[in-house]
């Protein structure tokens, strides 16, 4: 009777491979979101939101300053 050890090479690869990825996917959010880039032009947000909303056909209406962060039962 003949038994073979099982063969245990390469088994963690892909976890460490997955493992790779989410560090170095998360570590590149954690810069990007923390330290912008130069290039940006600053501008008001609101123009963005316009025009974008205007390209897909929608409409932007501004928040009412009264009811914004709570919430009011009518």
């Amino acid at each position: 009777m003949q038994v073979r050890a099982l063969d245990t090479r390469g088994r963690l690869v892909p976890a460490i491979a997955t493992a790779a990825v989410a560090v170095l996917a998360t570590a590149a959010l954690v810069v990007l979101e923390f330290s912008p880039p130069k290039n940006v032009r600053s501008g008001e947000p609101g123009m963005i939101t316009s025009a974008a909303a205007s390209r897909a056909g929608a409409t932007v209406l501004p928040t009412d300053p009264v009811t914004t962060g709570s919430v009011r039962v009518r």
